[in-house]
């Protein structure tokens, strides 16, 4: 249960089109909620079970910062029933619930000196990891705003955040 607590908690940080930082349901920050300043990774799941941790250099007009940042798999997930809900098609769902399985793999990478400014990543496994990667990635962070609606402009407390997706062949890319 704690477990399924966790990942609840960390994919509600990193999840959705904004990035990172605390979102609602469409994936933009909560209103006042401070985003964080760093990186979101996604893993395919058709390679997450065989990273468990990367090891991230960031490097930009500030210098460079290095961590280890460990990867969790996300499950498949339902929808639960409430307790003494009708079932069916007009049932009410109470929440999410993890499902046995394998899933897409996630992390968090905080870098609080990220700026707005392209950086250099590098993304290497461990040695010995059962899938290698070895890749360097040019990275155009973007501002994200803790209030939604406000402009990039009037984007008063934002943050400098980029995702970073490995694919099933190993490549890093930028995402969205």
């Amino acid at each position: 249960m704690k477990r399924l607590l966790l990942v609840l908690m960390l994919v509600g940080v990193w999840s959705g089109a904004n990035g990172c930082g605390t979102s609602d349901a469409g994936g933009q920050p909560a209103p006042g909620a401070a985003p964080l300043r760093g990186f979101g990774i996604d893993v395919d799941q058709a390679v997450s079970a065989r990273v468990p941790q990367v090891h991230l250099k960031t490097c930009g007009t500030w210098g460079c910062a290095e961590q280890d940042v460990p990867l969790l798999i996300a499950g498949p997930t339902s929808s639960a029933p409430c307790p003494g809900a009708s079932t069916g098609p007009d049932a009410v769902a109470c929440g999410p619930v993890q499902l046995p399985g394998p899933g897409p793999g996630y992390g968090y990478a905080p870098v609080p000196q990220l700026t707005l400014d392209p950086v250099i990543v590098t993304v290497t496994t461990p040695a010995g990891a059962p899938t290698p990667i070895s890749a360097e990635v040019r990275v155009q962070p973007r501002l994200i705003c803790p209030d939604p609606d406000a402009g990039q402009s009037a984007c008063a407390g934002g943050a400098p955040q980029a995702r970073l997706r490995i694919a099933a062949d190993g490549t890093v890319d930028q995402t969205a």
